[in-house]
């Protein structure tokens, strides 16, 4: 692996956990302060989906008109983390 991709790879994982250690952290107050979840689970895994969904569709276009609005010769730096 690459460097630049690693250290990707490592901002992404670093991401990923800090995510799931805040959703650990927030089911733990809920069942401390015996409250049921906001959302019954597949309709929040859908709202999850849809956030995802629309960040790829807003990072594909932003890319493709930066590529048709750029001056010639200048090379476009693509963001990925998959």
């Amino acid at each position: 692996m690459t460097t630049p991709r690693r250290a990707r790879a490592a901002a992404f994982t670093r991401r990923a956990g800090v995510s799931l250690l805040a959703g650990t952290v927030m089911g733990a107050v809920f069942w401390a302060l015996d409250v049921a979840a906001p959302a019954p689970p597949l309709l929040s895994l859908t709202g999850l989906a849809g956030i995802l969904l629309g960040e790829r569709v807003a990072t594909a276009l932003r890319t493709r008109w930066a590529r048709r609005h750029r001056p010639a010769g200048h090379a476009v730096e693509s963001r990925r983390y998959w």
